[in-house]
């Protein structure tokens, strides 16, 4: 009986020290997940910014040409003028998205690279020092993100932040 009893107490003792040791591994060796989409749907269809300065409306359009290609265009006006002309894509590339931005009159379209995403949002930074839409100041960081029936986006750098939100056109 005594031995069953020494037996039992040392089962409990090893027991209660290998649940320590896991718990130590996992609190010592955290996994930092990044949950990647491959989907960005929602960004489809028509939008209007209503957050636009008084006399200026900016509209976006975003279209699917395949599963690794998404492409937009986006343009505001004053008055009946068009005074700003800006197109985009989400371009898949060797398993890595990539957001390029072209404004028009720009040969080449700056590239951010996809830092994080997921099924309702999705960042992208370039740490390129020579960027070149000066018009901008270097923004580094691009944010979209939707939120019911809403877009919104920000534009950001050392000095610059811009907030864009959308409303989805019917």
């Amino acid at each position: 009986m005594k031995k069953i009893f020494i037996l039992l107490i040392v089962f409990l003792v090893i027991s209660c020290n290998s649940e320590k040791t896991k718990k130590a591994i996992t609190k010592e060796t955290p996994t930092k997940l990044i949950k990647t989409a491959d989907n960005f749907d929602w960004l489809l269809g028509k939008w209007k910014r209503t957050n636009e300065e008084v006399g200026k409306e900016t509209f976006e359009n975003w279209k699917k040409v395949s599963k690794t290609e998404y492409i937009g265009f986006s343009y505001t006006t004053q008055n009946t003028d068009t005074i700003y002309q800006e197109k985009f894509s989400l371009i898949k590339s060797n398993g890595n998205w990539d957001f390029k931005i072209q404004l028009k009159g720009e040969l080449t379209p700056s590239s951010f690279k996809m830092t994080s995403s997921n099924s309702k949002e999705f960042i992208c930074q370039n740490n390129l020092k020579n960027y070149p839409n000066k018009k901008l100041d270097s923004p580094n960081k691009i944010k979209y993100w939707k939120k019911g029936d809403e877009i919104y986006a920000t534009i950001s750098g050392k000095k610059i932040n811009i907030q864009l939100d959308f409303e989805k056109i019917k």
